[in-house]
């Protein structure tokens, strides 16, 4: 049975000014840039302490209050772009993640790994991909349960277009 699902930020510790300077190593959390609809800009310094960016979507589950699905969108240097979700543990590993938008199907990925938080999937977008989640209205991300029934969880594209700009 589908939850009802609401959509919710990241909760984030903000950092108040400017990126402080950390010794390698050290663990930082994300601080907030912007805000572009349903997406958040957020940047953290990587082990040689620059700054590294992404953008990022959160979802929750209304009724128990649970993660149901984070999805990050990154840069890297050569202008390549990743997409990453996780979804909470128990999903069925083999039949991977769906990916639609605005009712089209672009593909499935297979997931990465599994951790204590929930099973990730990473995969580099083509432009194709990429120009139509910026066109977009609405994306859905479906995996399945254990028991092999489709779980579809609602990716707003309100903002990504700004927010992915803004990188």
């Amino acid at each position: 049975m589908l939850r009802r699902i609401a959509l919710v930020l990241f909760p984030l510790c903000m950092m108040a000014g400017a990126a402080q300077a950390q010794e390698p190593g050290a663990f930082a959390e994300p601080s907030l840039r912007a805000t572009h609809g349903d997406w958040q800009v957020l940047c953290v310094l990587n082990e040689n302490l620059l700054e590294e960016c992404f953008i990022g979507q959160a979802l929750d589950d209304q009724t128990s209050g649970q993660r149901a699905m984070t999805a990050m969108v990154m840069k890297a240097p050569d202008g390549s772009v990743a997409l990453r979700i996780t979804v909470p543990l128990g999903v069925l590993i083999p039949a991977g993640l769906d990916l639609t938008i605005d009712g089209n199907n672009v593909g499935e990925v297979g997931f990465v790994a599994c951790f204590p938080d929930g099973c990730m999937t990473q995969v580099g977008m083509s432009e194709e991909v990429l120009s139509a989640l910026k066109a977009g209205n609405a994306a859905t991300v479906t995996v399945h349960d254990f028991d092999n029934n489709p779980i579809a969880l609602p990716l707003s594209l309100s903002g990504f277009t700004a927010a992915f700009n803004d990188l």
